[in-house]
C-alpha cells in the first residue's frame, strides 16, 4: 500500500517536473544562448561586459511587424534565396538613469535554385517607439555566405546601441525585421 502511494507520488512529481521543463523552454528573453556574440572568456557572454547598471523594472515587448520576417530575392523566375527571422529577443538594463536595450535577432538563409555561391547582405531594422513617436531606429546589416545547391545558413544580429529615457508609461515597443527600404 505504501509502495503504491510512493510510486504514484513519484510519477506525479515526474509529470510536474516535465511540465515545468517544457514551460521554461518557452521563454526566450535570455541573450546568453544563441544570440550572445563570442567573447574572449567563453563562460562570459560579450554583452555581459556592457551589462552594467541594474535590471530594468520594465522591458518593452519586441515584435516582428507583418511582412518583415521573410525576405526573398529572385533571379528571373527562380528563387535566389529566402531569409527568415526565427526569433527576436531583448535585454534591458538601467544605466546612468536611462534604459539600455540590447536586441538580438536570429534566422536562416536558404539558397534557391537560382542561387550562386557568394555572400549576401541582409538589411535588419530595429526601431523603438514611444506612443506614436519613433525614439530609436537603426538599419543594420548582416552578411551570410550562401552556396549554390547548399543548405540553409544561420545568422545572428545584435543591436546593443539602444539607449532611451526611462519610459514613464508602458507605451514603448520594440520592432525588428527585414527592411529593404523604399520601393525603387
Amino acid at each position: 500500500m505504501h509502495m503504491a502511494k510512493a510510486l504514484r507520488g513519484a510519477q506525479r512529481g515526474a509529470v510536474i517536473a516535465a511540465a515545468l521543463g517544457l514551460m521554461s523552454a518557452c521563454t526566450s528573453t535570455n541573450l546568453n544562448s544563441d544570440l550572445a556574440q563570442p567573447s574572449q572568456d567563453p563562460a562570459k557572454p560579450a554583452y555581459a561586459e556592457q551589462a552594467v547598471g541594474t535590471e530594468a523594472p520594465f522591458c518593452p515587448n519586441i515584435t516582428l511587424r507583418e511582412g518583415t520576417a521573410i525576405l526573398q530575392r529572385k533571379v528571373g523566375e527562380k528563387l535566389d534565396y529566402q531569409a527568415s527571422i526565427a526569433q527576436a529577443t531583448r535585454d534591458c538594463r538601467i544605466v546612468n538613469g536611462q534604459l539600455h536595450i540590447v536586441v538580438g535577432v536570429i534566422g536562416r538563409v536558404m539558397p534557391g535554385l537560382g542561387a550562386t555561391t557568394r555572400a549576401v547582405e541582409l538589411p535588419i531594422r530595429v526601431a523603438v517607439t514611444s506612443g506614436e513617436s519613433v525614439v530609436y531606429s537603426n538599419l543594420g546589416k548582416v552578411t551570410v555566405q550562401i552556396t549554390k545547391g547548399g543548405i540553409a545558413q544561420s545568422f545572428k544580429y545584435v543591436d546593443d546601441g539602444i539607449t532611451i529615457a526611462q519610459p514613464s508609461s508602458r507605451a514603448v515597443h520594440i520592432f525588428a525585421g527585414f527592411d529593404e527600404g523604399p520601393a525603387e
